[in-house]
């Protein structure tokens, strides 16, 4: 056989398919990293507030969904996603007209119910990691800040987020090489689909490799999503720490 050489890279970049992959799977990389963050923060925040006997109870129940495997947490949703199940039960309680929400059966809102269903077992990460941060301050700032009269929110924004900086950062990492490799919970929960609106470049490759048996090209996508994924959180990363570098 003739090698293929950069052809396959040619043909990835005028796929559609292939472009459609690669802008899902940015899209769902910073939807889920984001409500992961704000969920998370929001939730360490509060565990930290409440009498110590309540927080002692919620902490294990709300970080079970991380010890879940990613393909159960899927098929699990699928079901949930379900229009005679008990999420859309729920949602006819609230109010009317929620309870239409297509979910995973339509092309416009099946990419949005996996980074849902993804916020739902990441988050409890974000929580057990946020948390440590949150301890890690040092007391003395928050004194300090009640002493000048600064509210709540002004010592969160003034305070706490910055502190959480190199935390948030390791988040991103982690969650950003995780997101971007995407394959368990939107192969369970939608399968790419409908048509290829949830697709990811886990899934195409996977798709190319082992139902169309085109190996050199599943590769070419392999190597893609590493370019994308360096691109993306390994060179702002690397240039961070060049930063910290320089200012030591």
């Amino acid at each position: 056989k003739a090698f293929l050489g950069l052809s396959n890279y040619v043909k990835f970049l005028n796929d559609p398919i292939a472009l459609k992959a690669v802008f899902n799977t940015v899209l769902f990389s910073a939807g889920a990293i984001l409500g992961d963050l704000i969920l998370g923060t929001l939730c360490a925040v509060f565990l930290l507030q409440v009498p110590r006997v309540l927080s002692s109870t919620l902490r294990p129940i709300v970080t079970m969904p991380l010890l879940v495997s990613p393909i159960v947490v899927g098929l699990t949703w699928r079901y949930i996603y379900d229009p005679k199940g008990i999420l859309y039960w729920l949602m006819s309680l609230v109010g009317k007209g929620i309870e239409n929400f297509p979910g995973v059966t339509s092309p416009s809102t099946a990419l949005l119910s996996t980074v849902i269903t993804q916020w739902w077992q990441v988050t409890p990460f974000v929580i057990i990691v946020v948390t440590a941060g949150l301890l890690a301050i040092p007391q003395e700032l928050y004194e300090a800040s009640k002493i000048d009269g600064a509210g709540p929110f002004t010592t969160f924004f003034r305070i706490t987020l910055p502190q959480l900086t190199n935390v948030y950062i390791v988040i991103l990492l982690i969650s950003g090489v995780d997101t971007i490799k995407v394959f368990d919970i939107i192969y369970a929960l939608t399968g790419g689909g409908p048509n290829n609106s949830s697709i990811s470049l886990s899934i195409f490759a996977y798709s190319h490799a082992f139902e169309q048996s085109d190996l050199s090209y599943s590769m070419a996508i392999s190597f893609m999503t590493m370019a994308i994924t360096f691109i993306i959180f390994g060179i702002p990363f690397i240039r961070h720490n060049l930063g910290k570098g320089d200012r030591g």
